[in-house]
């Protein structure tokens, strides 16, 4: 079973992507990180100057906030939405992600696009999901700290 964190809705959504991870070339990270006394030589020293990797500034990127298109939808979706808008919500649920959501839902969402948060185990088969119905001129960052709880959920942004 995998747990899920998805947003649907009826219109398109704005991607955003908090965490700082960029696709460099190696010749771009071999400047970033020469090879030194206190830089030992790493297998991507070996790699065609060419080549494209993923870059994080520090590993506290991969917990920052990450809502992007998802193109291939989690399996058992089918049983909480059919809409056609299906984003990957990512990141550790910390506080600054927690901040950053909220500013996003705050900013981005508008009542016309039906947004609903997901939350599921998928491989499971279908799950009762807790339902809640969160204005979006109303939500507080206590809303967000009270979904991060709940993993079989379906908040409705309204």
């Amino acid at each position: 079973m995998s747990l899920f964190t998805i947003l649907v809705a009826d219109q398109p959504l704005t991607e955003v992507d908090h965490s700082g991870i960029t696709k460099i070339t190696v010749r771009e990270l071999k400047k970033l990180y020469p090879i030194t006394e206190n830089t030992p030589v790493q297998a991507w020293h070996t790699m065609d100057d060419d080549a494209h990797v993923l870059h994080a500034p520090d590993e506290s990127a991969f917990g920052q906030l990450r809502v992007a298109l998802c193109k291939v939808p989690p399996y058992d979706l089918e049983f909480y939405s059919e809409k056609e808008y299906i984003y990957w919500v990512e990141g550790n649920w910390n506080e600054k992600f927690l901040n950053d959501f909220w500013e996003y839902i705050k900013k981005e969402f508008s009542s016309s696009q039906n947004v609903e948060l997901l939350r599921f185990w998928a491989g499971d088969g279908e799950q009762k999901l807790k339902k809640l119905s969160i204005p979006i001129n109303e939500i507080e960052l206590h809303d967000l700290e009270g979904v991060k709880l709940e993993d079989k959920i379906r908040v409705r942004f309204i």
